[in-house]
């Protein structure tokens, strides 16, 4: 018997793409002016300008007009110096003499003409390079100590991920002691990481994952591999998945046979999928796990309201089976969950069960459970365990029950359960933040009818986060309502103008609407075939800024590719 350890994710629908290098038709055409973000992305221009109280940038496909300056750190005029203003003498002797002034350096006329030849030549190879191994089985590979990896999005992220689990292997080897059997012990792990969702489904091996548009990552025992894809739009989410799915691997190489508790294995695995990932003062990758998720927070004390206002009988009754009305997950009963039963509600008593165990009173119960799950996964003297499903073995949920008691120093059940209850419900959290960060969960699991009520409340609420309006347009797409769609991408963009991917989704709404408006009453979706050509000029003019703002972004390019 094999495992396969799925991370569900609804998200077909935003295909935010892989590294390359975009639009420079030559080296006299390229860009001039550069814009520096706040966030630290690089932009160039063809002409960026001060205008009132912001700028006003000019790209090929268009204009962008920001009323003030709280997006751009700084603006770098280039190449055209006639209305560049000198900040001292130099400068005017510099500019007199006909020097111009890039990347922050002056250059005489020759050596800068010199160096947009050879920034083209780079471009132009680096672009060629990305599309040789822009398809899957044409990537990059990279062999670490305990790892193969191989990659379709970019050389960078290919040492980012390589960098990550191998800290990650040290962090719980170190916790736990991950002691593989001897053929094990040789066998180096493969990791697939794909550059884009559609990538991911179109060519995993496990057939059930193909078939199945919610799974954003999963580790397979049959074939040994890690499997999930790239998100460009939310890197952390790829980084949040990558780890919970290692957790998975990593308890695997712990004991191949071993069929873990489902509460205890997710928990686990969504406890240290939420990591603070950061560069140290080394320039080492730092992993700090245990980061609060505010979205379960918000579900786990709305269980314990909805308890309380209907009462427990009413709560493990009738209404339990709404979602809206669904209590809160006594101990007990989550210590028994089959995976049947265990759902994301599930998902947030489990995590935050363990949240609660590793944090309350100063770490009152962490080196109990730390011992707990350690002797549990290696299956330590003592631990009873019974075959399950050919070759795998199992321990009873009574016994992992009366096993972590023991390791936490706890003989009342019911005692530990009200120590959790008051945790969870003093942990202080903003609500229009709480109900923001669970709708683009829900977006992104496609559960857009819990989504857009949560989306919805956190706007009224005050979030100012565009992403409130970029992810309920994406969920009224998916419902077919193109043009609620449109309206809240155009929403989204106007608060961040220089948001490529705001851009790109919205190229595509307006694509598929007027192809189904062309197509007939009974169409509800359109899928765009290879080599397909695309004839919207609006939708055009959209995708072609959005590859400018983001011109290392090949999906974009490929998106824009694709119009007439």
């Amino acid at each position: 018997m094999t495992m396969l350890t799925l991370l569900r994710c609804k998200t077909r629908l935003s295909r935010f793409g892989v590294l390359a290098l975009a639009l420079v038709g030559s080296a006299d055409t390229a860009l001039a002016d550069r814009i520096v973000t706040k966030d630290g992305r690089i932009i160039p221009a063809k002409k960026a300008r001060v205008e009132g109280a912001g700028y006003r940038f000019t790209f090929e496909h268009g204009e962008i007009v920001l009323p003030d300056k709280s997006l751009v750190r700084e603006v770098e005029i280039e190449g055209d110096m006639s209305e560049y203003v000198p900040q001292n003498e130099d400068e005017k002797k510099k500019l007199a003499d006909g020097y111009v002034k890039h990347s922050g350096k002056w250059l005489s006329a020759a050596a800068y003409k010199d160096e947009l030849r050879r920034q083209f030549e780079a471009g132009k190879k680096r672009t060629e390079e990305i599309k040789a191994h822009s398809k899957w089985g044409t990537g990059w590979t990279k062999t670490t100590q305990h790892f193969i990896f191989e990659t379709n999005t970019s050389p960078d992220l290919l040492d980012y991920y390589a960098e990550l689990l191998e800290a990650y292997y040290d962090l719980q080897d170190s916790r736990i002691g991950i002691k593989p059997t001897p053929s094990l012990s040789r066998t180096k792990m493969k990791v697939n990481i794909f550059k884009s969702d559609d990538d991911f489904h179109e060519n995993v091996a496990a057939e059930d994952v193909r078939n199945s548009p919610s799974t954003m990552g999963y580790f397979w025992s049959y074939d040994k591999t890690l499997n999930f894809f790239h998100d460009y739009e939310e890197p952390s989410r790829s980084t949040w998945v990558a780890l919970h799915e290692c957790t998975h691997l990593l308890t695997y190489l712990i004991d191949p046979q071993y069929r873990a508790q489902i509460w205890v294995n997710e928990a686990v695995a969504d406890y240290f999928g939420s990591s603070k990932v950061y560069k140290g003062k080394n320039g080492k990758l730092v992993i700090e796990p245990g980061e609060v998720q505010t979205d379960r927070v918000l579900t786990v004390q709305e269980a314990l309201r909805n308890e309380k206002e209907a009462g427990p009988a009413t709560a493990d009754g009738g209404k339990k089976k709404d979602k809206k009305f669904r209590g809160f997950t006594k101990l007990e009963d989550l210590f028994m969950l089959t995976r049947e039963q265990f759902d994301g509600f599930q998902y947030a008593h489990a995590w935050s069960f363990v949240y609660f165990l590793m944090n309350a009173q100063d770490g009152k119960y962490e080196k109990g459970f730390n011992k707990f799950f350690k002797g549990l996964y290696t299956l330590e003297k003592g631990i009873e365990s019974k075959p399950v499903g050919g070759d795998g073995k199992m321990v009873e949920p009574k016994f992992i029950r009366d096993y972590l008691l023991k390791r936490i120093g706890v003989k009342d059940t019911a005692a530990l359960e009200a120590e959790w209850r008051q945790f969870i419900a003093a942990i202080p959290i903003e609500g229009p933040e709480a109900r923001l960060k669970r709708g683009l969960y829900a977006v992104n699991m496609w559960e857009f009818e819990d989504a857009i009520p949560d989306l919805d409340a956190a706007i009224a609420g005050g979030v100012k986060d565009p992403r409130a309006w970029a992810y309920r347009a994406r969920a009224k797409w998916l419902q077919g309502d193109f043009e609620a769609a449109i309206t809240d991408q155009k929403k989204a963009i106007e608060m961040d103008p220089l948001h490529a991917g705001y851009r790109y989704s919205l190229s595509n709404v307006m694509a598929q609407w007027h192809a189904i408006q062309s197509a007939g009453p009974d169409t509800k979706r359109i899928k765009f075939g290879d080599g397909e050509k695309i004839k919207n000029d609006e939708a055009k003019v959209i995708a072609g800024l959005a590859s400018e703002l983001d011109p290392e972004n090949d999906r974009f390019r490929e998106w824009f590719e694709t119009f007439e």
